[in-house]
């Protein structure tokens, strides 16, 4: 909504924790309106979701997840909330955060502080990584602050995926699934940009070649039956809410591919759906 949700504070904390950790660059982000995308000042607007209603969350499917997490995060301590940031898979250790490296919910209610703050809890792992904590525990950090954030997909940094058995790993405590996609995926090769494209070719039907590759390009019809499919992006949702994040519109042309995108997902399974991009002075 608009009024205290719609605010942004634009200082830079001095203990350089929350709205200090934000890169140089603003994101600006957009809502889907049907006949358009609308220009909104929070993504957190854009993905019309609810403090009161959206308190557990998990980011879903390929490119974009982390920054679309901590954006969230940072825009939700603006709003005065507390809020805990983890994962069910791996994430990478952020540099300047507030991070508890433990596998006890417990912990981290000792260092989360009030009125407005983000705390980064995890497991330590291999690779400057934090796993997830026990299940259990993962689920009890809902209880220590006003929203849990949570990446509960991986895809190696490519910018859509097709999940495989055993994937995502949802919290049963999640209230909204936000599905996340790049816009540098479309007119990409299937087997470069898509993780488990095994997988992905099944979904959208397709053969493998004679030398048992797949050669395909994905196209902005193939993007949104992905983000749509109870066998894609939106696999274990379930009666949850569901919430799309098109991320890397970084010109027009990407734009128009967002809005082609989101047309095509209003025909196959309606979703709230949100654009984003990082740019420095004008609008798009």
């Amino acid at each position: 909504g608009t009024g205290e949700e719609g605010k942004l504070r634009s200082e830079t904390a001095p203990d350089g924790t929350g709205l200090g950790n934000r890169k140089e660059k603003s994101m600006i982000a957009y809502s889907w309106e049907h006949d358009g995308l609308r220009e909104r000042p929070t993504l957190w607007e854009a993905l019309k979701l609810s403090t009161e209603r959206h308190r557990g969350i998990a980011l879903t499917g390929g490119g974009g997840k982390t920054s679309v997490m901590f954006r969230l995060a940072d825009e939700l301590a603006d709003m005065g909330k507390t809020v805990i940031v983890t994962t069910t898979t791996h994430i990478f250790n952020p540099p300047g955060r507030n991070v508890v490296e433990t596998d006890c919910a417990e912990d981290a209610a000792k260092r989360l502080k009030r009125n407005g703050s983000v705390l980064v809890v995890g497991v330590p792992a291999a690779g400057g990584k934090l796993k997830s904590l026990p299940l259990t525990e993962a689920a009890r950090l809902k209880e220590l602050a006003d929203v849990l954030l949570y990446e509960a997909d991986g895809a190696k940094r490519l910018p859509i995926k097709v999940p495989k058995d055993g994937e995502p790993v949802i919290l049963e405590c999640t209230d909204v699934v936000i599905g996340c996609m790049g816009l540098d995926c479309i007119g990409g090769e299937l087997e470069e940009f898509c993780f488990r494209t095994e997988q992905a070719a099944e979904l959208l039907g397709l053969q493998k070649g004679p030398d048992g590759h797949c050669s395909h390009r994905i196209t902005c019809g193939d993007a949104a039956k992905i983000l749509t499919s109870e066998s894609g992006t939106r696999k274990l949702v379930g009666e949850r809410d569901y919430r799309v994040v098109m991320n890397k519109a970084d010109n027009e042309e990407l734009i128009a591919k967002a809005v082609r995108i989101a047309g095509d997902m209003e025909r196959l399974h309606p979703v709230p759906c949100a654009v984003s991009c990082f740019l420095r002075g004008d609008h798009l």
